[in-house]
C-alpha cells in the first residue's frame, strides 16, 4: 500500500503530546447539484464469516493493519452501516499537524483494544503517529516524526501494524520502531519502546517496505528494491536503539545471478508461511525453528506490461496478497494489458493434475485497467476495483479522474478454474481500497463523481456483494479536500466506517 507520500527519519527527539480539545471539521467544499443521498437504505444479508485465523503477535482480526488481518482480507466480521439516516463527523486532526501542510493523509487505521483509532498520518511536510477518539475524532495523543523527500520509502512507512499488546510497529526507512500507549485514559502517550536499526541490510536507496510479525513472535521484513527478506526475534533486543541479529535471510530471486524483483506491496503471512508479490512473480516461504527463511514455491511470471501504468505506484501487480478459500488459495492481479485476477494454490506439493496457477480472470477493458490496492478476499470470493487513470499528486491535493469499474471474480467450487461473477462500470473508485462486512454482505467504495460544472464529488458507496448493485450513497463532501490518497479505510467496533482524506478523517454511521 503505497498510501503516502513522505518518509520518516531517525535521528532526532520525538515529540509526544495529549490532547483534550475539539477537533476542527473539514471545511465544506463548493454546492452541487448532484443528490446529498442516492438509493435506499439495506437490509443485512450476512455471509460466511471470514475465518482467518488469529495472529497471536497481532491485534484482534480486522483491526491490526491496513487490509485488516495477517490473511490481507479486507474483510470485517462485524456490521458497518446499511444507510438508515447516516450521520458524518469530519476532522481535519489540526493539533496533531503543521498550519501550512497541503495535505494530511492517516494511510493506515488500525483500532486498539479500546476502541480508539490508530493510524499513521503523513502529509508533504511532516508525518505523525496518532491516537483518535472513534466517536468525536478528537485526537488524543499523537507523535511527530522529521520527513524526507522520498516517497517510495513513504509508501513502505504506511504499512504499520498494531501488535497483540496495543503496540504500533512502523518502519522507518532502514528502522523498525515499536510504541507503546502510556499514560492515564484521559491523558494518553506514545513512548518510544524499540528502536531496530537494520541499516546495515538496506542499501543507500532502498527502504523497509514492510513488516509483520509470525506465529512465533519473530519479525519478516522485506525491502522495496533489492527483494531482500529478513527475520528477527525482536525478544531478544533490548529497549532503545539496537541492531538486531538477523536469524537468516535472502534476496528475491534466489539466483544471484538475475536481477532483483522488487517488493512494492506488504505481505500475507500464517501460521507456517509469509506470501510475497514481486514485480516479478508470487512466493510462498517459510522459516524453520532457526527462523531462516527458504521458498518453498515461485510461481511463474505473471504477465507483465513493465510499465507503470496511470494510477499505479510500480509497473509491478500492485496488490498485497490475498489469502482465502480456508487458507488453500492467494489471489494477486497482474499487469498485463488486459488485467486479470490470478489465483495460485498454496499447497507446497501439487497433485498430479494440479497446476500452481487456478486462474488468470481477465477484469475490466483492455488497456484501461490497473489496481493500486488488496483484492478483498471471502471465502472462494474475491473483488477488485479499477484504479486506471488516477493522478497521484505528492505535493498538493488535487482530483482527477479515473476509469470506473468494480467486479467480482470466484473461484470454482472444484478448485479448476474461475469465473467472473459480475462487474460494475458505474461505480469509480479510484483512491482507497475497498471494504467488505460479512455481517451485511456489503461491499464500501469510496467513490468519485463529476458534476456538469466539473465539480468532484465524493460519496461512500454501498454495493450488494451478491449482485453488484449499488445500493445506497451518501455524499462525503465536494473539491479536493474531500478526495484521497489512496488510503485504507476502516470499520470499527461501533459500526461506522472512517477514511482519511486530504484534510483528514470522516466517520459514517447509521443514527436509525
Amino acid at each position: 500500500m503505497r498510501l503516502t507520500i513522505c518518509i520518516l527519519l531517525i535521528g532526532t527527539a520525538f515529540l509526544s503530546f495529549a490532547q483534550n480539545t475539539n477537533p476542527t471539521t473539514i471545511e465544506p467544499g463548493p454546492s452541487t447539484v448532484l443528490p446529498y443521498y442516492i438509493g435506499q437504505p439495506a437490509r443485512a444479508h450476512p455471509l460466511s464469516p471470514a475465518g482467518v485465523p488469529q495472529n497471536p503477535f497481532l491485534a484482534a482480526d480486522a483491526f491490526s493493519n491496513v487490509h485488516n488481518d495477517g490473511w490481507m482480507s479486507d474483510v470485517y466480521d462485524i456490521a458497518g452501516p446499511l444507510g438508515n439516516w447516516p450521520a458524518m463527523h469530519s476532522s481535519t486532526l489540526q493539533v496533531a499537524r503543521q498550519n501550512d501542510v497541503a495535505f494530511f493523509v492517516c494511510g493506515t487505521m488500525t483500532i486498539d483494544s479500546r476502541g480508539r483509532i490508530v493510524a499513521i498520518c503523513m502529509g508533504p511536510k511532516e508525518s505523525s503517529l496518532v491516537l483518535v477518539d472513534p466517536y468525536t475524532l478528537q485526537v488524543l495523543a499523537y507523535k511527530k516524526f522529521n520527513v524526507a523527500p522520498n516517497p517510495e520509502a513513504g509508501y513502505g512507512n504506511a504499512y504499520m501494524y498494531l501488535d497483540n499488546r496495543d503496540r504500533a510497529v512502523i518502519t522507518q526507512t532502514d528502522h523498525v520502531l515499536v510504541f507503546e500507549q502510556t499514560g492515564p485514559m484521559d491523558q494518553p502517550q506514545f513512548n518510544l519502546l524499540h528502536d531496530y536499526n537494520l541499516s546495515q541490510w538496506v542499501g543507500p536507496n532502498d527502504n523497509i517496505q514492510s513488516v509483520m510479525p509470525d506465529w512465533q513472535g519473530r519479525l519478516w521484513l522485506a525491502t522495496r528494491k533489492s527483494g531482500f527478506i529478513g527475520v528477527f526475534d525482536p525478544a531478544a533486543a533490548t529497549s532503545g536503539p539496537v541492531i538486531p541479529t538477523l536469524l537468516g535471510s535472502l534476496s528475491l530471486p534466489e539466483d544471484p545471478t538475475l536481477p532483483r524483483e522488487e517488493i512494492s506491496n506488504s505481505f500475507a503471512i500464517t501460521e507456517n508461511s509469509a506470501y510475497v508479490v514481486t514485480t516479478k512473480a508470487m512466493y510462498r516461504l517459510t522459516a524453520g525453528p532457526d527462523g531462516t527463511p527458504r521458498v518453498v514455491w515461485r510461481s511463474k511470471d505473471y504477465e507483465n506490461t513493465n510499465v507503470r501504468k496511470p494510477g499505479q505506484l510500480s509497473a509491478g501487480s500492485g496488490t498485497s496478497p490475498t489469502i482465502l478459500g480456508g487458507g488453500n488459495y492467494v489471489a494477486i492481479n497482474d499487469n498485463a494489458e488486459q488485467m486479470h485476477v490470478v489465483v495460485y494454490r498454496t499447497a507446497a506439493d501439487l497433485g498430479p493434475k494440479e497446476d500452481r496457477v487456478v486462474c488468470e480472470a481477465p477484469v475490466f477493458q483492455k488497456g484501461t485497467g490497473a489496481t493500486e490496492d488488496s483484492i478483498i478476499g471471502l471465502d472462494r470470493s474475491l473483488v477488485i476495483a479499477n484504479e486506471y487513470g488516477n493522478i497521484l499528486n505528492p505535493l498538493e491535493p488535487t482530483s482527477s479522474p479515473s476509469e470506473p469499474g468494480i467486479a467480482r471474480v470466484d473461484i470454482d467450487s472444484n478448485g479448476k478454474g474461475c469465473s467472473l461473477v459480475w462487474t460494475n462500470y458505474q461505480v469509480a473508485a479510484p483512491q482507497v481500497g475497498p471494504k467488505m462486512s460479512s455481517k451485511t454482505g456489503l461491499i464500501y467504495f469510496y467513490t468519485q463523481k463529476f458534476d456538469q460544472a466539473g465539480l468532484a464529488v465524493y460519496y461512500w458507496t454501498a454495493v450488494d456483494f451478491r449482485t453488484g448493485a449499488v445500493v445506497w450513497e451518501q455524499q462525503v463532501g465536494t473539491g479536493p479536500r474531500f478526495n484521497s490518497f489512496l488510503p485504507g479505510p476502516a470499520i470499527g467496533p461501533t459500526g461506522a466506517l472512517y477514511v482519511g482524506l486530504h484534510d483528514g478523517i470522516v466517520s459514517l454511521r447509521d443514527t436509525r
